[in-house]
């Protein structure tokens, strides 16, 4: 390991907390391997919150080993982070102190930060794959896989020098420095979500049986048997006092469009202390609800609500039992999936449905989709592909920034034919977002997809000319929505199931253009993470 001394001279009082002017010096911990290390940077930017607060950042020009940080909050519990950018604004490098820290006027307060590539991690079961947006796509180090992990569900950062990757009944240490297994604790198997819980070193994992909160320096696992959760997200209650807030009973959003596919459930919330993880009720609410996150620094859990298309804040006492909890729309989503608060803003993903035409009719709830179709009524193909909407908004809804990708095709191609240009393109049927993360630095969101796209059989009655297709796929993308663009993504598995036809028999996934294409054999995603992300 590393280290390289910065030092740089706050202004004072500007959180009223301590007067005078502070001075920091940050201790950046680079990795000795140089896969690991970020290299090119050129600029550094500071950024510094305090609960309640709104952050405060500042970008100088690196200089040897100084740099002016410019005016940082002086106060007490501090969240610090870097991110250090190349010649072209482009993100090489992040870094987070993990915990917080007292910034105190008139004395020179030391803090050290890892800091790392901006890696994202994509949980499968037959791995965990990395990859660098740094790089170029088709730059074989762009993806990677860490040895050592076993049936990883969820992928977790710790203070950015570890990571936790968490399995059915277990939960791997991944020291970040070296990308190696330290060592692994034992939880209750059922696992189906986690969450970190800021500025301390402990994760909230939910499962079957209920949220258990466990200490990665301690090895110690403490479970609230709430029953089964789906989701769970880690922040304060009004008094300052941090809570897992678990969702109870997850709705998702149908992948075929309306009305085949219908909206229905019903959800509820559960709150468990930190500190003192206790049994404790879950409390209804009045939507089916998708995902849910709180706000790290400020009490507020929002959720997605998938059958009304929005984006919501949960109002009313979480923690205690007293009146009904209520909804309060924030912004409006379509078949909203997924969501996460990173600084102090929203991220979430939805999906725009596609159009479907039906054979026998009117497309209606009893619309069947099978290859081959063996009911009257039955898809016959989509005109408008389905696409994924990903949007970033301030935690009251101010100041939307909204991506509509474009619907993405698939080809499916002739096998039969030596030129490989024999092919059908099939528009998207579904695009259901699985997971998101928000990387440092506010401009990247990653995710992992899984996309159906369907035609039925081309026939005259008499004679079957093409067969029936159904392809599933799974996907990694990363968005900017800064530049309202998706530079990279890769195609992680493609399936399809082929009916019966005359001629043209054989059918199989055309390979994407070769900077999209997975280094490894076919996995599908279930999951995402990402160095200092938030999830």
């Amino acid at each position: 390991m590393r280290a390289m001394v910065l030092a740089a001279t706050l202004g004072g009082g500007i959180l009223g907390c301590d007067a005078g002017t502070g001075a920091l010096e940050l201790a950046l911990k680079l990795p000795g391997q140089m896969e690991l290390r970020p290299s090119g940077m050129i600029t550094i930017t500071v950024t510094a919150q305090a609960a309640g607060e709104s952050p405060i950042s500042n970008t100088s020009v690196l200089s040897g080993t100084s740099f002016s940080a410019g005016e940082l909050p002086v106060g007490r519990d501090v969240q610090v982070g870097i991110v250090l950018r190349d010649v072209s604004n482009r993100i090489v490098g992040v870094g987070d102190a993990g915990a917080l820290v007292d910034i105190v006027g008139d004395r020179t307060t030391t803090l050290e930060i890892p800091v790392r590539r901006p890696f994202v991690y994509a949980a499968s079961a037959s791995g965990l794959y990395s990859f660098d947006p740094t790089l170029d796509p088709r730059d074989m180090r762009f993806q990677g896989m860490l040895a050592g992990v076993t049936d990883p569900l969820l992928t977790i950062s710790v203070g950015g020098d570890r990571l936790a990757v968490v399995s059915s009944a277990q939960v791997q240490v991944v020291v970040t420095a070296t990308n190696t297994v330290t060592g692994a604790i034992t939880i209750p198997a059922g696992t189906r979500d986690a969450a970190a819980v800021p500025g301390s070193s402990k994760l909230a994992i939910a499962g079957t049986g209920g949220i258990t909160i466990v200490d990665l320096d301690t090895g110690v696992a403490t479970t609230a048997a709430v029953g089964p959760v789906d989701r769970v997200s880690v922040g304060p209650a009004t008094d300052g006092t941090l809570y897992a807030y678990g969702l109870v009973g997850r709705v998702v959003a149908p992948e075929a469009p309306p009305p085949i596919g219908t909206c229905t459930g019903s959800s509820s919330v559960v709150a468990v202390a930190i500190d003192a993880p206790s049994t404790v009720a879950p409390r209804s609410l009045p939507s089916a609800v998708s995902d849910l996150t709180a706000a790290p620094d400020a009490p507020g859990v929002f959720v997605t609500l998938p059958c009304e298309g929005e984006v919501a804040r949960i109002d009313g006492d979480l923690v205690g039992e007293v009146a009904p909890l209520t909804l309060a729309t924030i912004a409006s989503l379509e078949r909203a999936s997924v969501l996460t608060i990173a600084g102090d803003r929203i991220w979430a993903a939805g999906t725009r449905p596609s159009v479907a035409v039906c054979d026998g009719g009117a497309c209606t709830a009893a619309t069947e989709i099978a290859c081959p179709a063996t009911q009257a009524s039955s898809l016959a193909f989509v005109t408008d592909g389905a696409s994924l909407i990903v949007t970033s908004m301030a935690l009251d809804g101010g100041d939307p920034i909204v991506l509509d990708a474009p619907a993405r095709r698939e080809t499916i191609i002739d096998v039969d034919d030596t030129a490989r240009q024999h092919a059908q393109v099939l528009k998207a049927l579904g695009v259901t977002p699985l997971d998101l993360v928000a990387l440092p630095g506010g401009q990247y969101v990653a995710l992992v997809t899984s996309s159906r796209s369907y035609i039925s059989t081309l026939t005259d009655g008499n004679f079957d000319y093409l067969p029936c297709l159904d392809a599933r796929t799974t996907d990694w993308q990363l968005f900017d929505l800064a530049s309202s663009s998706i530079p990279q993504r890769v195609r992680t598995s493609c399936e399809v199931e082929v009916g019966t036809s005359d001629i043209f028999q054989t059918w199989a996934c055309d390979d994407p253009p070769i900077g999209e294409q997975a280094r490894f054999p076919d996995y599908q995603p279930r999951s995402i993470g990402a160095l200092f992300g938030a999830r």
